[in-house]
C-alpha cells in the first residue's frame, strides 16, 4: 500500500514538471514570436472580396494565434456586405483559415440610390454581385430591407421566366408587367399566394389581352380594369 502511494506521488510529481517545462516551452516559444499570425489562408472568396477582408484581418498580424478570438472575427467577417458565413479556425504555428460563403444575389433593385443586387436577407450588395441573369425591379424611390427581403423570398421561390416580365415597386406594391403591358398588381404581402391566383387565372382564361390591369390585392377575388381606351364612361371594371 505504501509502496503504490509513492508510485502515485512520483507520477504527479513528473507530471507536475513536465506541464510545467511545456508551460515555460510555450512561453518561450511564444515570446519569440513564433505563434504570431503569419499566414492568412482564404477560401470560399472571389478576388473582387478580398481587398474588405483583408482590411478586417490586417491588425491581427503579429499577434499570437491563442490569443485572437475567432468568434469575434467571424462576427467582423460577417459584417462585409457581401458575406453570408464565416468560419474561423487555428492552423499551426502561425496560421488562421478563413472559410467564407458570399450570399447570392436573388434580384436586382433600381431605385432612387441606383441599381445593386439583393441577397436573400434583402442585403444590397457590392456592385461586382450584379449580373444580368436575374429579375430587375424598379422603383421610384429607396427600397427598405424589409421589402427587400420581402421581394426575395419571392423571386427565390417562384417559378417563371423573368425575361419576358418587367417589375416595379410602388406604393400600391409590387407589380408584374407582362409583355403585352398588362398589370397584375401584387401588393406587398403574400406575394407568393397572389402569384399563385394569378396564374390560375391566367389558365382559366382564353385571352387577358384586353385587360390593362389585373388587381390581386384582394382577398380571394381578382379585379380586371380594361384597356383604358375600352373603358364605358362609367369606368367598366369586371
Amino acid at each position: 500500500m505504501i509502496i503504490r502511494r509513492r508510485k502515485i506521488i512520483w507520477i504527479l510529481f513528473l507530471s507536475g514538471i513536465i506541464a510545467f517545462a511545456l508551460a515555460m516551452a510555450y512561453r518561450w516559444f511564444e515570446r519569440g514570436g513564433a505563434f504570431d499570425l503569419a499566414t492568412v489562408r482564404i477560401r470560399g472568396i472571389r478576388q473582387a472580396d478580398s481587398s474588405a477582408v483583408c482590411l478586417a484581418v490586417e491588425p491581427l498580424f503579429g499577434i499570437s494565434i491563442w490569443q485572437i478570438d475567432l468568434e469575434e472575427v467571424k462576427d467582423s467577417l460577417e459584417d462585409i456586405p457581401g458575406i453570408d458565413h464565416a468560419a474561423v479556425s487555428r492552423e499551426l504555428f502561425n496560421c488562421i483559415v478563413l472559410r467564407i460563403e458570399l450570399a447570392e444575389p436573388i434580384f436586382a433593385v433600381n431605385d432612387s440610390t441606383g441599381t445593386v443586387a439583393i441577397s436573400s436577407s434583402g442585403e444590397r450588395l457590392p456592385i461586382y454581385f450584379l449580373t444580368d441573369t436575374i429579375p430587375v425591379v424598379n422603383a421610384p424611390s429607396s427600397v427598405s430591407i424589409t421589402v427587400s427581403a420581402s421581394l426575395a423570398e419571392w423571386f427565390e421561390t417562384a417559378e417563371f421566366e423573368h425575361d419576358s416580365l418587367v417589375f416595379r415597386y410602388s406604393d400600391e406594391g409590387l407589380s408584374v408587367f407582362r409583355s403585352d403591358w398588362c398589370e397584375i398588381l401584387l401588393g406587398i404581402d403574400d406575394l407568393s399566394g397572389r402569384w399563385r391566383d394569378y396564374c390560375l387565372l391566367e389558365a382559366s382564361m382564353s385571352d387577358l389581352g384586353s385587360w390593362e390591369e389585373v388587381d390581386m390585392r384582394y382577398f380571394d377575388q381578382a379585379i380586371l380594369r380594361r384597356k383604358t381606351e375600352e373603358r364605358t364612361d362609367s369606368g367598366e371594371e369586371s
